[in-house]
């Protein structure tokens, strides 16, 4: 688990979120484990596997939930 905390450290722009397909074969291979092993260490630090706006399948982190406004209409 600690090699994707590092990796992640390192890369800002997947801190909160992971594409389920190609960035997470990257981050897997990067780490010297398999998408499998990755997708299990994901969900052991707490992101969840949802699908954002446009359908995709993404790992998103609990912790960097931040509430959306609202405008009014």
């Amino acid at each position: 688990m600690k090699a994707i905390q590092e990796y992640l450290k390192h890369k800002p722009c997947l801190r909160g979120q992971i594409l389920d397909r190609g960035e997470l074969k990257r981050v897997a291979q990067a780490c010297g484990l398999t998408p499998q092993q990755a997708r299990l260490e994901l969900k052991e630090l707490g992101f969840v596997l949802t699908r954002n706006n446009h359908g995709l399948t993404i790992w998103k982190s609990q912790q960097d939930e931040k509430p959306t406004k609202r405008w009014a209409q």
